[in-house]
């Protein structure tokens, strides 16, 4: 299974992640979660939805593990303020990706400082908008900080079914010309209307929330996208 489609969640509660990945786990090799803490965006999810959360502390202590792992990996997109200060619990809960929000890391150093046993089973990514300087991450890009950079298609982050960003494209585009080899995901605004010229443009995977979950069967929806590239 070599799906470019990676489909967002955006989790409430722990149990909301089993019931989505759940419909999607024999289509796609990873999903990712969209992990929000009510500072950096507006909304929250799981874990900062409530005061304490059990389950995330069992993930960390190995004591659980997410959903269905043994058939699809995870990918967590940090929309939170400060990442960088609880690396030990974002490297360390079974994710095989994690996001970093260019914007988001007051101190990259800590990043940079990943132990290499870490990076060995767990790459990491910027995520850049269109409000960002896009030349601020060619430093993260080569000097191996990063290992793929993820595109936000959307202007207001932390949202799902937000309009298209034309803007994306560009920076697409300047990204696959000045790094040929370079993994490129875009997440948000991803539709049977953009992701052909996404895919033109340069990228790699595409993540999408409503275009997978939005109606009709997840199933068939990632189907038809992968159609579209």
């Amino acid at each position: 299974m070599n799906s470019p489609i990676i489909p967002a969640i955006m989790p409430e509660r722990f149990d909301d992640i089993e019931a989505y990945v759940s419909m999607v786990r024999n289509h796609v090799p990873i999903v990712q979660l969209d992990l929000m803490d009510g500072n950096y965006v507006p909304e929250k999810t799981w874990p900062f939805y409530y005061g304490t959360d059990y389950d995330l502390q069992d993930l960390k202590k190995e004591d659980s593990s997410f959903p269905f792992w043994e058939d699809v990996d995870y990918e967590l997109d940090l929309m939170i303020s400060r990442p960088e200060e609880d690396l030990d619990t974002w490297l360390t809960i079974g994710a095989a990706r994690v996001v970093f929000h260019y914007a988001s890391v007051h101190d990259w150093q800590k990043i940079k400082d990943i132990e290499t046993g870490f990076r060995t089973f767990v790459k990491i990514g910027v995520a850049v908008t269109i409000h960002d300087t896009l030349e601020d991450i060619f430093e993260l890009i080569d000097n191996n900080v990063v290992d793929y950079v993820q595109v936000m298609g959307i202007a207001h982050i932390g949202y799902q079914g937000e309009p298209f960003e034309e803007k994306a494209l560009g920076i697409i585009s300047r990204l696959r010309k000045r790094y040929p080899d370079l993994m490129i995901t875009i997440d948000g605004g991803v539709s049977i209307d953009t992701i052909a010229p996404l895919s033109q443009a340069g990228t790699t995977n595409f993540i999408s929330g409503s275009g997978v979950y939005g109606g009709g069967i997840a199933e068939e929806n990632i189907k038809q996208l992968e159609s579209l590239i």
